[in-house]
């Protein structure tokens, strides 16, 4: 990754812009534009250019902003945040990093009433991370809770579906949102139980990866984490990745 990528992704993100003006698939246009924003963002973010990386957030988040795109815009606004702190801006880091807590769980809130568990989940987890990030470790736990209970819950629905694979999967991610606010008994329990699952119905798949990998959180092996979570991470949402990252830091 380089300056030139970075600049690259940016001149994508103003043509999608010219092309939003004035056309019917506007708001189509703007979605490609804020996206491609995004990642010229984050690749500023990896080379430590804070401010390129500010500004190409901030231009994301009034686009996703434009369009009512809520959960992208708060997305935006935590990647704000993580530039503001480390450019040493304490105010600017905790209101932007409070926006996209109090966001996130409101989603997932909204999410979670209308049956969209798993959505509901990934939000709560984002606003745990979030809300650790401002020290509010209440909140922290409460979302984290919320998390494991949401994937618990489509767990359920889908033993009863007879859909094994992803339920041991969404019991395996449940595992680890516990683990990751330290309900260590919790996370062991449904670990377990997702590759009895597996073993159960030969699943090898990548509902297996995610059982294997939440099984060797739970056994307090570091190690073998970290090298199964290098397998499958390309495959994981940055939220997924968020809520493993969690879970290793506490193999510390």
């Amino acid at each position: 990754m380089s300056e030139k990528d970075c600049e690259a992704l940016l001149s994508k993100a103003r043509s999608y812009e010219s092309q939003a003006t004035g056309t019917v698939a506007g708001q189509e246009y703007i979605e490609k534009a804020a996206d491609k924003l995004r990642e010229a963002g984050d690749c500023y973010f990896k080379l430590k250019n804070y401010e390129k990386a500010l500004n190409c957030y901030t231009e994301a988040y009034k686009h996703h902003k434009k369009i009512n795109y809520t959960v992208s815009a708060a997305m935006d606004s935590e990647k704000m945040a993580r530039c503001y702190q480390n450019l040493g801006k304490k105010v600017e880091f905790e209101k932007l990093m409070q926006e996209a807590a109090a966001t996130y769980a409101d989603q997932g809130e909204k999410m979670s009433m209308a049956g969209n568990l798993v959505s509901a989940a990934l939000l709560y987890s984002d606003s745990a991370i979030a809300y650790k990030a401002l020290s509010n470790y209440e909140s922290f736990k409460n979302c984290f809770e919320l998390a494991a209970q949401n994937y618990s819950e489509y767990a359920e629905i889908l033993l009863e579906e007879r859909d094994y694979g992803y339920a041991a999967a969404n019991l395996s991610w449940a595992a680890m949102c516990s683990f990751a606010i330290s309900n260590f008994d919790d996370a062991v329990k449904k670990a377990d139980r997702a590759l009895e699952l597996c073993s159960k119905n030969n699943i090898k798949d990548e509902n297996y990866d995610v059982a294997a990998l939440s099984k060797a959180i739970c056994s307090r092996d570091p190690s073998k984490s970290r090298q199964l979570f290098d397998r499958i991470k390309d495959n994981l949402s940055e939220s997924e990745i968020k809520i493993v990252n969690q879970c290793l830091e506490n193999l510390r």
